[in-house]
This record gives structure tokens, sequence and C-alpha cells, in this order.
């Protein structure tokens, strides 16, 4: 990105964490005193996207040079599949394994009522739910997302990249994003309950930095954070929905949802095909450099 260079990537880098965090205090205030209620939620979400403006603006970097551009349909329809893809796999040990059931009853009304469906099996009222929540469902998670990954993937991983390797600055950037979410973890219900938290939390810092790892890959080849913002909404829509969808068991929070151990797992060994295919990738692009000014 033009923003940034190699000399100034600490500096904004430093400042864009300093903001975000300190624009996050009044939102944590909120969802931490009064619970986590939509728009508190939503008003901490935008805090990246906050703290990427006030960077640009203390620094002098125009806005419109962020990673706002309309990629190819590949790169999007790849990060809205991603997440899809390993949710469904962590998943599908959990419900094959009997760790945990489909489908949980008090899921299956709710999705009865909202969508006025009366009379339909489980099945086919699940279904139904999840079509619409992949796609109009996706509206409201994009807003919030958007606001994130403004300032994760727009922002952070771009300055990032000027000075770091690609697995350097997916960890840095999974890292921070997840000690963002500690507050949250400690002080409010999102968790899997109050006790083991520090498992929870290695947990969902792993998944946070594989997920980095396939967002970077992404931007990267994209030039621009709307698919990391659109695998961060479908991820949000389809692990809130398939952890709904679950009969939970004594051991079901150990192995599912975001704090549990099979999620970071499963995106963790996705993660590292993108590593990989960033790297071969990149070789293919060096040799065939090598070869045309040999030509």
């Amino acid at each position: 990105m033009s923003f940034a260079s190699r000399d100034n990537t600490i500096k904004l880098a430093v400042t864009f964490v300093i903001a975000t965090g300190l624009l996050a205090v009044i939102p944590y205030y909120f969802a931490i005193e009064f619970g986590l209620r939509r728009y508190y939620v939503a008003l901490l979400m935008w805090t990246p996207a906050f703290g990427a403006f006030a960077t640009c603006l203390i620094h002098k970097i125009n806005i419109r040079d962020l990673a706002w551009r309309w990629p190819s349909r590949r790169y999007l329809a790849g990060s809205y599949s991603t997440p899809v893809g390993y949710a469904l796999i962590a998943y599908g040990i959990v419900w094959t394994s009997g760790n945990g059931g489909l489908f949980d009853a008090k899921y299956v009304n709710e999705l009865g009522y909202i969508f006025a469906l009366p009379g339909w099996s489980e099945v086919s009222t699940v279904m139904f739910g999840m079509v619409m929540f992949g796609t109009i469902g996706m509206l409201w998670h994009l807003i919030t997302s958007f606001g994130e990954e403004l300032g994760w993937r727009g922002f952070l991983t771009p300055v990032l990249m000027q000075k770091f390797s690609f697995a350097q600055t997916s960890i840095i950037t999974g890292i921070v994003w997840a000690l963002w979410h500690v507050p949250l973890i400690l002080y409010t219900d999102y968790n899997a309950g109050p006790t083991g938290l520090a498992l929870q939390m290695v947990n969902f810092s792993i998944m946070l930095i594989a997920m980095s790892f396939i967002m970077t890959y992404f931007v990267i080849k994209s030039g621009s954070h709307w698919p990391a913002t659109i695998m961060h909404a479908a991820h949000n829509v389809y692990i809130l929905n398939f952890q709904g969808m679950t009969i939970k068991y004594d051991a079901t929070r150990f192995y599912a949802g975001e704090f549990g151990i099979l999620l970071p797992i499963v995106t963790a060994v996705i993660a590292a095909y993108f590593w990989y295919r960033y790297k071969a990738e990149s070789n293919n692009s060096l040799v065939e450099e090598a070869e045309g000014d040999v030509g």
C-alpha cells in the first residue's frame, strides 16, 4: 500500500494498536456493564476501523489509500466458502463423535417462530433457516465485520507486510486480534463457561491466528479487505448457528465452538494449506520474473 513503507511500519502499527485500544474503552464498559447487547458489540467491532482512521489522521495518510478496492469474484467466493468448510468439518466431528447432538429443540422452535414455519420438520426448518441466515442474515454481520476488518486487514496487515513475512504478519495480527477480545472473554459471557478460561483463551487465540493466515492470503492476493470482511461475517453466521443447533452434553463445550479444541485444530490445518499455497505461488512468481529477465 502506498501509505506504508518498511521505515514507518512500527510507528504506524503502534499508533493503530494504541488508538484502537483507547477507542475500545467505552464500548468495553457498556458490554461489560450492561451485557453483550447488539449495538454495544457493533460499536466495539468498529473500533479497529476508527483506530485506522485516527492513525491516518495523525500521520497524514489519505484514507482512500486503504484496501478499499472491490476484488474479483473468486476471492469473494473463496472467503465465503472457507469458514463454511471448516465449520462443517469441526461440527461434523462433534455431531458424529457423540460429543454433541442434532437438533436442539429450542433452536428449532426459535427458527420456526422467526420464519413462521408451523408444521415443518426439524431438518426442513433448519435448512430454511441456514439459507436465510447465510444470505439475508449476512447483511448485519457484514456491517459489523467491516469495522473490524478495515482495521485488522485493511490497515494493519498491509502495514506489517512492508517489514515482516507472510507468517509473521499473520501471527502478529492474529495475536493483536485475540488480545482485543480478552476483556470480553474474562468479564462477559462471551466464553464457554466461567471455568477453564485459560484453555478457552488458548483455543480461541489459535483459531484467530489461523484465521489470520487465511485472511492475510486473501488480502494480499486481492489487494482488498473485502474478502476478510466476508470471511469474518460468514464465520460468525455459521459458527453461531451450528453451535445453536447442537444439543449440548457435558463434554460439548470442551470440543465445540470457538472456545473448544476442534475448531482451532481444523482451522489451523486449513491455514497451513493457505500458507503453503502463498509460498508456492510466490516462488512461481519469482521463477516467472527470472525467466522473463533472461528472455
